[in-house]
């Protein structure tokens, strides 16, 4: 037999106070600004210690407790006492209840009374006779509204007395001023639609059905270091403490039916266990329950505030599903589009694939209301795309991919120009907080060189901005006063934390471009003659020291001599392509400057020319276009996998990107070993320079062009996880690429459909690249 909610609190000893929603005085569970706190000082990735003792849980032990004590009146506690109350605060300031009592004898009376966030009273107390249920209305004027941004929380005071007044019995409960209604278009909140960007929240996924008070912390504060203001209890039932800590450190809610059971007693043990708790906003059916209409008026009949149930399906299969069809369904559909979930780590290809643009498209709706992800982690069978493990506490490229697509501000450059004017301008997408209330500080920073140990930048110039008055939805400017030439920086970074000090994104605006930083390579001492060597299938080239090997046979340089250095570097080739050919080959010197020319012709095209000077680095620029590009578009080199150790480079990092999952990574220098790294391998953002760390020393490669990715090699496949790639996303002739567009992440990057960047075969990319084989 299939166990209700209630029977599955109880099996598991979680029931506090589902239904009575009140503590007694001195056992309550912290004002809001306590809980806030907590978001500092325990983050989701420390461990906090003795928090039962920081901030304790009301439960059935406090009522027990109350009832040892000796005074008379608390001796009586049990013979009579206030049930559970039943709240309607609205964001107007009207507020109602009714108060359930049980044994009510003639004469008593109810004193009402409410706290504000400081404790300080709102007017004078107001009195009710007592009965089975009594009714109090108010009105409150100059009240603070409860939402995620800025969770204000009061709190009720009840205490029932006799008829000679003396107290039997005081009943406290938190409480926040809101209203939520239901329109056409989405969901409102205090007036304002609200834009939902949450997760599930499943409690077998730490484990087991029950969490604990740390368990709880680190998962709602997890959930708002990622940018997330809601979070949907699906598939099993919470302590209604996780309530109380959504109230206090600001979520917002949809509560849900479990699977199984008899969904209409299931309904008001739902309902009465989030019925007082601001931060729920919506119900939910459940997919199972989810064609159940008529448990709408189930809900109604216990919910004071008549929230809105959710009636969450599946549209289409759930296997072939993905962020696009969804996306069309916002777009074009004729209804409001209430959200309950969209794709999942397994189908969609990873937490974070596919969301910046779902996000971008969707959100040009009216009707969009937002979206709640299924889980932190990743299940498309490549370990290194991981978001979040909330075991370990580990973070991965989707973790920080979720944080920046979600974040709250949006700017309208992602580089600064040299005619910057030191005006920034600034999008708020906060639905409640007003810019001045964050924090803006900057620092003007210059990242090292190749051939420097170092892989911190050299901060120039740091300082803070006034942070403008600029209301939700409405567009500021920051303004930043430099005391030094910005331009002779690498970047500006750019950090911003909310009122309570947490990080709300750090952006980094490039300010150099990869030809200034190519300009800034050590200078190459000059040996004065290039030596020539040219036989029927090669030729060799000695400049300054290097001698660089050309097969006349495929057009390819195929090796490096670098002392008793013997690399095997073989390239280029047009990016998993064999549909052209060597058409001709040319060396040509003038004035001590040797040209190799390699044109390539068939139906798509490759034109290379090496330049060898002395005193220079050796160039490669480079032209293409390509006949029915797939996924990947540019040109990529061989070289023995076993051989390189590791990378470091300059560019976006420390992660891997994906086509359709390239947020969330920094701008600086980074440094990544090939042996146990997963993140090693795969596409790299923004490259500006790369050196290859081998077992015969190193070697780094420049390029002048921006938005170039790298690649490095190919993820391993994981062969044991769910969703093994059945065709790799990589080009097979060659392991070493710079790539004007890269391949998507999906469960089957084979059937993923790519944007194609080359309107036709006639459509000309290219580039150069700087070689430096000295070290």
């Amino acid at each position: 037999m299939k166990k209700t909610i209630l029977q599955l609190l109880i099996a598991h000893g979680i029931l506090t106070q589902a239904f009575a929603q009140g503590t007694a005085p001195n056992q309550h569970l912290g004002t809001e600004r306590e809980h806030s706190s907590l978001r500092g000082l325990y983050s989701s990735n420390d461990r906090a210690n003795d928090i039962r003792a920081k901030l304790p849980l009301p439960g059935l032990l406090e009522q027990k407790e109350l009832a040892s004590r000796n005074t008379a009146a608390h001796n009586r506690v049990f013979d009579s006492y206030i049930e559970r109350v039943s709240i309607d605060a609205k964001a107007s300031g009207d507020f109602s209840m009714q108060v359930f009592s049980d044994n009510i004898k003639p004469g008593q009376t109810i004193e009402f009374q409410v706290l504000d966030p400081n404790g300080k009273p709102l007017g004078e107390p107001s009195h009710v006779t007592a009965a089975e249920k009594a009714d109090i209305k108010k009105q409150f004027s100059m009240i603070r509204t409860w939402n995620p941004e800025n969770p204000h929380l009061y709190q009720i005071v009840l205490t029932l007395k006799d008829a000679s007044q003396q107290v039997l019995y005081t009943f406290t409960k938190k409480f926040g001023f809101r209203s939520v209604e239901s329109k056409p278009d989405g969901i409102y909140v205090n007036g304002i639609k609200v834009i939902f960007k949450g997760m599930n929240r499943k409690s077998a996924e730490l484990g087991n059905a029950r969490s604990s008070e740390e368990a709880y912390l680190a998962d709602i504060n997890t959930m708002k270091d990622l940018n997330m203001n809601a979070v949907r209890l699906s598939y099993y039932p919470v302590d209604p403490h996780y309530f109380d800590l959504c109230d206090s450190i600001g979520l917002f809610v949809i509560s849900e039916l479990a699977s199984g059971g008899k969904p209409k007693e299931m309904v008001k043990e739902i309902v009465f266990s989030g019925l007082n708790h601001p931060s729920v906003v919506c119900w939910s059916t459940g997919p199972e329950h989810a064609g159940n209409k008529e448990l709408d008026k189930e809900f109604a009949a216990y919910d004071v505030q008549n929230r809105y149930v959710i009636h969450p399906v599946i549209k289409g299969d759930n296997k072939k599903s993905d962020f696009n069809s969804v996306a069309n369904s916002i777009i074009y559909g004729t209804e409001a589009y209430i959200p309950v979930e969209i794709g999942n780590g397994i189908f969609s290809g990873g937490r974070a694939a596919g969301l910046d643009e779902f996000w971008t498209e969707a959100s040009k709706s009216s009707k969009f209301s937002g979206t709640f992800l299924a889980s932190y982690r990743d299940e498309n069978g490549i370990e290194s795309a991981s978001g979040y493990d909330i075991k370990s506490k580990d973070k991965w490229a989707s973790y920080y991919a979720i944080k920046e697509i979600w974040a709250p501000l949006a700017f309208d450059i992602s580089s600064l120009s040299p005619s910057f004017n030191g005006v920034l301008n600034v999008e708020n997408k906060f639905l409640y907080t007003n810019l001045t209330r964050l924090k803006f500080s900057w620092k003007l920073v210059l990242f090292p060189k190749a051939t420097q140990k170092t892989l911190e930048p050299l901060v120039i110039e740091e300082g803070k901005t006034e942070s403008p008055y600029t209301g939700p939805g409405e567009k500021g400017q920051l303004k930043f006063t430099f005391t030094q030439p910005f331009i002779h920086a690498s970047a500006l970074v750019l950090n911003v934390l909310d009122n309570k000090d947490k990080e709300v994104y750090t952006w980094t605006f490039p300010i150099m471009k990869p030809d200034d930083v190519v300009k800034t390579s050590p200078e190459v001492a000059s040996i004065s003659t290039i030596m020539r060597t040219e036989e029927k299938d090669f030729l060799s080239l000695v400049c300054d020291g290097i001698n660089y090997i050309f097969d006349k046979k495929n057009g390819n340089m195929t090796k490096v001599y670098v002392g008793k250095r013997d690399l095997p570097f073989n390239g280029p080739f047009l990016a998993g392509l064999s549909n052209y050919a060597l058409a001709d080959f040319k060396h040509l010197v003038k004035d001590n400057t040797h040209i190799v020319e390699v044109i390539y012709k068939g139906e798509s095209t490759l034109n290379v020319k090496w330049t060898f000077h002395t005193g220079e680095l050796p160039r490669m620029d480079y032209t293409y276009s390509m006949k029915s590009p797939g996924e990947f578009v540019g040109i990529t080199f061989k070289y023995p996998e076993d051989k390189i150790t590791g990378m470091k480079w300059f560019g976006r990092g420390p992660y891997q990107v994906w086509k359709n999952r390239v947020k969330g990574q920094q701008l600086g220098v980074w440094e990544k070993s090939n042996k146990g790294n997963a993140e090693y391998k795969g596409w790299h953002a923004d490259l500006y320079w790369v050196q290859f760390q081998t077992n015969m020393g190193n070697f780094t490669f420049y390029t002048d062009r921006p938005n170039i990715f790298l690649q490095m090699f190919s993820p391993v496949k994981q062969g044991t996880l769910l969703n093994e790639f059945s065709a790799a996303p990589f080009p097979d002739n060659g392991n070493i690429g710079f790539m004007h567009q890269i391949s998507g992440l999906g469960t089957k990057p084979a059937e993923t459909v790519a944007n194609k960047s080359l309107k036709s075969a006639n459509e000309q990319l290219g580039g150069t690249i700087y070689l430096d084989f000295r070290w």
